[in-house]
């Protein structure tokens, strides 16, 4: 899809961090953008804030239903959706044992069934119309299974399953599916959730941290030149590739130069 002039696109978790990026950058590509949060103030805010047209949709991105009703509203207001960027996600990280019922559901509900519910909601029109691409977003978790973050590791490789599996489904129809992979993305994420950094991987710290809008961009590079998978940046694209290909050798260097684990800060 390389002119996304005037197509319809739909963002999750989008009225902070690096779903607003992503948004600010469809929108400056020309797209007619939804953002959908549960906030309805801060979508107005964030819709307000970003160049373009922008519209905020509330919902409960946990609900399966709810997904699709807002869908079904973004489809009346805007017209057919071509381009879903599965973005919304949560979580803690901390022991299993130290989580709590709520801590370790948050990652399986959000973002599976809202990804999920969204794929399913607008893959019809998009292979009906040979037209269309949808965006699903992991963490270096959907590749490598860090300890002290199980619910959310867990979810983040099913995410992987679900870009790729979709990939091979929808290419026929013309339709493109990419998985993306960003490094750490500086969004404030653990001053808002309960998520210590002290159980955070330390070989996290090898990579750069990213902004948001370098995010959106590199999205809109993925849609237009139709990519499959995106690990960005390329150090972090050659440490998950040489995982995939030595995970027990690569792990055993992470712990020899003691990166593997975490130093927890409670």
């Amino acid at each position: 899809m390389k002119d996304l002039q005037g197509k319809v696109a739909v963002v999750t978790g989008a009225s902070e961090g690096i779903g607003k990026g992503i948004a600010g950058a469809l929108a400056k590509a020309g797209a007619k953008v939804a953002i959908l949060a549960r906030s309805q103030d801060k979508l107005d805010a964030t819709a307000t804030e970003l160049v373009g047209e922008v519209k905020g949709f509330s919902a409960n991105l946990m609900d399966a239903d709810d997904v699709r009703r807002v869908l079904a509203d973004v489809v009346t207001y805007f017209g057919e959706i071509d381009i879903l960027v599965n973005n919304v996600g949560g979580g803690t990280f901390k022991p299993l044992h130290m989580q709590t019922a709520a801590e370790a559901d948050l990652p399986v509900g959000i973002p599976l069934t809202a990804a999920v519910a969204a794929s399913h909601a607008v893959v019809p029109s998009m292979v009906d119309r040979r037209q269309g691409h949808i965006v699903t977003l992991t963490s270096p978790a959907g590749y490598v299974p860090f300890p002290y973050m199980m619910p959310y590791a867990a979810t983040r490789h099913a995410m992987v399953g679900l870009a790729l599996s979709l990939h091979d489904e929808l290419k026929e129809h013309n339709v493109g599916s990419t998985l993306f992979c960003p490094a750490q993305v500086n969004t404030g994420y653990f001053d808002r959730n309960d998520a210590d950094m002290g159980w955070y991987p330390r070989v996290s710290g090898v990579f750069p941290v990213l902004e948001p809008d370098d995010v959106g961009e590199q999205v809109v590079k993925s849609i237009k030149a139709n990519k499959r998978e995106v690990i960005y940046p390329l150090s972090l694209n050659l440490f998950l590739r040489t995982y995939q290909k030595m995970p027990r050798l690569s792990v055993l260097f992470l712990k020899l130069f003691g990166v593997w684990r975490p130093n927890p800060t409670r």
